[in-house]
Parts: C-alpha cells; structure tokens; sequence
C-alpha cells in the first residue's frame, strides 16, 4: 500500500529549487513567477503546523507538566480552546511567545503556547487533540502514580520536594496543633509562594518561617519552611488541606533569551492531613478550659511596698502566660475583694507572640489598689485552673497571698512637719534711731518704697490678666455640643446597643455601651463598665453590666435576662444627661470612692 504524508516546508523548497534549475537559463520569467508562488504557498496556513509536546509523559500525583503547543506560522489573534483539557488537569498557568528565525536564507517563524498543567488524578491521562485555525495537534498519553511509590524512594533521588509534618493525630477543643510545611530543592528557584492556609471552625496563627541547608544522602538541599499554630474550635474529625508550594526554575544560558526571563514552573502540592478533635472533658468546666502546656502567673509592683499609707494608690500588674494559646483565649482573672482595700483595674493587654513551640497567650491585666485603713492587710491568692495537655488534667497556677503593711495618712503629716527643736533663740538686732538716718538714708528709703510699690502694682496686673485668660479657657473647656445634637448621638448609640442585643452581638454592644459613658459622663478617658454604673449611682445597670460580662467571657453564665430594663435605663440616664448643666458636670470626681459598705 502506498504511504501518504505531508511534505514540509523544506522538503516543499527543495522539489522547488530543482525545478527551478531546470527552468533557470530558458525560462526567466517562469522563473521569477515559481519563487513568487514558492514563497506565498510556504507562508499560507495550509502548510502551517500544530503541534504538541509535553515535557515528562510519566510523572507522580501533585507534580507538573510543561505543554508546549507550536503552531508554525504568526497567530495575530486569538488561541486554541484549552476548555477540553480542564477534563483531566489543572491549568496553572498560560504564556504566548511569538519568534522570527532566518536559517539559510529563510525565513521561519512560529508561535508558542506554554502550559503548566497539573494532573487532577492518578493513572493514565490524555492530552486531548487541540483545534487552531483549521489545524489539529496530536494526542499525548501521560501516566500519572501515585506518591506512595515516590515515598518509597530515597528523598535524594528526588530533586525537589514537599513535606507535611503535623505534631500530634489526635488533640482537644481550642489545643494548640502545630503544622510544618517544607520544600526541598536540589535545583536553584525563585518567586517561591505557597498559597494561604484556610481550615474551617479553627483559628490560625502563623508563627515562623525559616530557610536553611540540609545534606540528605550526600544531596545539598535548600529547605523553605513555614510553621502555623492552629487551634480547633469544633469536636470531631478534622481535616488540615493541602497547600501549593510554587517557584520558577532559574533558567541556564541557553535557556535564557529576550522572552525566557524565567524558567519553567514548579508546583508541589503538600499532604492533606486527618485529626481527631476530642471534646472539653465533662468534669471541666468551661469558663475554667485552657488546654496549655504551661501556665505561669507574675506579679510586678509600681511603687515601694514599704512606704503604703491610707488612702494612697499603688499599682499591681499580674501577667498571666500561657504555652500552645492565643492570648484572647485567657479568661479574665478572678480577682479579690476585701473590706481593705478598693482596686481600681485598667483595661487589659492581650498578647498572642510567636516562639519556637509556636504561639505563645499573654494578657496583663493592671488595677490601682487603694488601702482603706492602717496596719496589716492581706492580699488573697490568685488562683487560675488549666488543662495540661502533656498529663491531661487540670492542675492549678496561683499567687500566692501577700501581707502589706500600711500606715496612716497621719505619720505622713508628722514627718513633713517636723516640730521646732527647743533651747534655741533667735536673737535679732535693735533697730536703729530714726534721728540717726541721714539725709541719704531718707532718700535711699523713699526710692525703695516707690520701687516696691511699682513692683506690687505690676504684679496685681500680672496676677488678673492671668485669672482673666484661665476664666476663659476654663469656660472654652466647658462642652459646646448643642442639646439637639448630643441627644441625637445618645439616641443612636442606644438605638445600636438595643439592636446589638437582641442579635446577642454582645462584644460590640459592650464596645457602644463604653461610648456611651464616655458621652453621658462628658468624659474622653476610658471608663469601665462598672465604673460606669457607680458614677451613675444606678444598681440596676450595675447588676446588668455585670451579667454582660459573665456572658462573654464565661461560656456556662446564665443568659442576659434584663436587656430591656438595661435599655430602659440608658434612655432614661440619656434624657437627664441632655439639658444637664455642663459646668457641675465638669466637677472633679472624688479621687478615692466613699465606702458605701457601712
């Protein structure tokens, strides 16, 4: 049978030239017309060609390949349909490249389509055929394994990799699992990323990335890691998915030209790894849930413990750490009471730092402590309960009490009066006999007596141009809100606190309950919410607020049960802060609370 095929272009050239030798001495004019058509017929797109090449035909899961469609001639517009290939592979990247050569006084160009492809599965894969201006590329066949054969080959005879390290299969409730994603490279790379971590129902924190060297078998590596802390919120099996180290191979010499600035893509798809999430243990309660490794309570103080006296502040910072936790999960201290002292506490730190054991939880947590009598007072311990996750069971971190002993305000009195030593005399000298003065004298007193009257008399103006500036500014200070406007302002923070409560988004109803204060006192400090409820002198909001805070930072408190008497009280604080006399409001509030407990 005979066997068919299509000539190319030289071959086409070729049979053209050897006829045109034959034609050369007799037939000039046939000879010009045949290199005319020679040339038009080898430019047309009926001798243009579409081919397909792959780079590897036998690689493993979550590797890649580079495609490369050719279609010899100058495509202006438009590309093949690459929508028959999505079938089977992922199309992670697509660029054009366009080249004129000249080769033995021809000219050729042609048209590149480079693919990145990754597989979407195992065994035998095809590069479907591709349609481009009339032309159809060949089929390619790819074989796809498994990455359990590449596992079980040694890792230096693989010149890049990933590895997925996870510290523990099995874990609790808002514990620490610490996720290490590594790619190792024999090869030079650039542009290295990996695509963000997303886990549902968990908290992320990235807490390192590192680059280093490894030898493996005798095999330099270059080792890009990065390490995330991740805390479950949900019981059940759950599942940490894969992440897609990508980079560019550094191009060689020959490699590199005008359009190949960079090499040919790299993917590597880490594992998808499985944990089992326990529950919190039923004999824990939740308010007191911290799974950690290590738990430490600190204390500093702001003043000298030796010298406390009555009525006087003196600051304490507690810093309460914990190993494996985000600083948000730490729960408020419990902190004493006691008929002593009052504690004035500011608003909490809340820290989440990175360590080499991955996140590390701190909250400070400051208050001023007020001693409301003389002699001994005892500061009670401290005690904060914590699931150990190395011995699994709770165990307790406290401070321990502490013994002050305070003085009264009176031994302050006494010691910066001291009282006038006796047996001394103070002698002072006779005055002189007015008849004794001479003339000079006279004149030298009139002139200093005139002096100090002048003196006197600029330092009366002094002293009332300044009380008449401060009477100004004192007054400028005064609130110039108009009524109106400030009711308006009330009127919507209430109106959003109501609507925050009722769609029980209580963190930011606690946040424009702070606001509110802030309007109602006339006051830009912060204040806290109990705070708050004793400037108002209203027990009702005092004992709302304090439900609100049980609420949200104790997981078993009873739900919040008087929103609408708390909302009732805000209208009614808010119409008689309205027209209220900005000038008493400016009053300064007594600097140490009265004792309403006797």
């Amino acid at each position: 049978m005979q066997e068919f095929r299509i000539m190319t272009r030289n071959e086409i050239l070729r049979k053209m030239s050897i006829t045109n030798i034959a034609f050369n001495k007799r037939h000039p004019i046939l000879k010009f017309l045949t290199i005319v058509s020679l040339f038009f017929i080898c430019n047309s797109p009926l001798f243009a060609m579409l081919t397909a090449t792959a780079d590897r035909t036998e690689i493993y899961e979550n590797e890649t390949l580079e495609l490369t469609i050719r279609f010899g001639g100058q495509a202006q517009m438009n590309e093949p349909d690459f929508v028959s290939l999505k079938t089977d592979f992922e199309i992670i990247s697509t660029n054009r490249q366009q080249q004129y050569t000249w080769n033995n006084g021809q000219a050729e160009s042609y048209t590149d389509w480079n693919l990145t492809l990754l597989p979407l599965t195992t065994g035998k894969l095809l590069i479907p055929s591709l349609n481009y201006a009339g032309h159809v590329s060949n089929a390619i066949e790819i074989q796809v394994r498994k990455a359990s054969a590449l596992a079980n080959q040694k890792p230096a005879a693989q010149a890049i990799f990933s590895e997925t390290i996870i510290d523990k299969t099995t874990s609790y409730v808002q514990e620490q699992l610490l996720l290490t994603q590594r790619l190792y490279t024999s090869v030079s790379l650039t542009d290295y990323s990996l695509t963000p971590l997303v886990v549902e129902d968990a908290v992320i924190e990235q807490v390192a990335e590192n680059q280093f060297q490894k030898r493996i078998d005798g095999r330099d590596y270059l080792v890009i890691e990065l390490r995330y802390a991740i805390f479950p919120q949900v019981g059940g099996m759950f599942s940490i998915p894969s992440q897609r180290f990508g980079a560019f191979e550094v191009p060689t010499r020959r490699q590199f030209g005008l359009f190949n600035r960079r090499g040919s893509q790299v993917i590597r798809v880490t594992e998808e790894k499985m944990i089992k999430i326990l529950n919190r243990p039923t004999q824990v309660p939740s308010f007191q849930w911290l799974p950690s490794s290590k738990v430490e309570l600190t204390e500093t103080w702001n003043g000298d413990l030796g010298e406390l006296r009555v009525g006087e502040p003196i600051t304490r910072t507690i810093t309460m750490s914990a190993e494996g936790q985000t600083g948000a999960q730490i729960n408020p201290l419990e902190l004493p009471s006691s008929s002593d002292f009052r504690l004035y506490p500011d608003q909490a730190q809340i820290e989440t730092r990175k360590t080499s054991i991955g996140a590390l939880g701190v909250r400070i947590e400051s208050m001023a402590l007020v001693p409301k009598r003389e002699g001994q007072i005892t500061l009670p311990s401290i005690e904060v309960n914590w699931w150990n996750t190395r011995t699994k069971k709770i165990e307790t971190t406290s401070l321990e009490s502490r013994t002050l002993n305070v003085q009264s305000s009176a031994d302050l009195a006494n010691m910066s009066n001291p009282p006038l030593q006796q047996g001394k005399t103070i002698i002072m000298s006779p005055a002189k006999d007015v008849n004794d003065i001479s003339s000079d004298s006279r004149t030298f007193q009139l002139l200093t007596l005139s002096l100090s009257a002048n003196v006197l008399l600029l330092c009366g103006l002094i002293a009332l141009l300044f009380w008449r500036t401060k009477k100004d500014s004192f007054e400028a200070m005064l609130p110039s809100i108009p009524a109106h406007s400030k009711q308006a302002n009330m009127k919507q923070l209430v109106d959003a606190i109501q609507k925050q409560m009722q769609a029980n988004d209580l963190l930011d109803a606690r946040a424009n309950l702070l606001k509110w204060g802030q309007l109602v006192l006339q006051n830009s400090s912060s204040v806290t919410l109990q705070d708050l409820a004793s400037k108002l002198n209203d027990p009702v909001l005092s004992r709302g607020f304090s439900q609100l805070d049980q609420h949200l930072y104790h997981a078993e408190s009873t739900e919040m049960s008087d929103q609408n008497l708390i909302i009732e009280r805000l209208k009614m604080h808010s119409k008689e802060a309205t027209y209220a006399d900005p000038k008493k409001q400016l009053g300064l509030q007594p600097l140490y609370p009265q004792d309403t407990s006797r």
